[in-house]
């Protein structure tokens, strides 16, 4: 499936891994949201293979789901969409390369969360 996405950043630069909106007006949110975003907004036309797409959005247990493919441990009290990026090198050793999860910000969006190996290409918007 080819997807089109969102990302506010102060750069098109991705290390471990990248959250993208499904909007360009989630993404612009996250152009003023301190500690999060950037100044800059990207657009990112993305190939995602069924096999490498976790998808947690209507898990009931997304942190026992993330358990089972990777073999951590649960990590106590954090949100799915804060732990997925600290874990991105679990996830990517574990075939995954895409994670969706349901946002607390803004409150109940959906965000893609890119943990594979090669950055998707980003243009940058005006």
């Amino acid at each position: 499936m080819i997807r089109t996405f969102y990302r506010a950043a102060n750069d098109d630069i991705i290390t471990d891994c990248g959250s993208f909106a499904e909007t360009r007006e989630t993404a612009e949110l996250y152009r003023s949201n301190s500690g999060f975003g950037g100044a800059k907004l990207y657009r990112a036309e993305c190939e995602i293979a069924e096999a490498t797409l976790l998808d947690l959005v209507d898990c009931i247990d997304a942190i026992a789901l993330i358990c089972e493919r990777t073999g951590l441990e649960a990590p106590g009290a954090i949100g799915v969409d804060e732990w997925v990026p600290r874990i991105s090198y679990a996830l990517r050793e574990a075939g995954i390369a895409w994670v969706r999860v349901r946002e607390s910000f803004p409150a109940d969006t959906i965000t893609w969360i890119y943990v594979g190996a090669d950055a998707p290409e980003m243009e940058e918007l005006t």
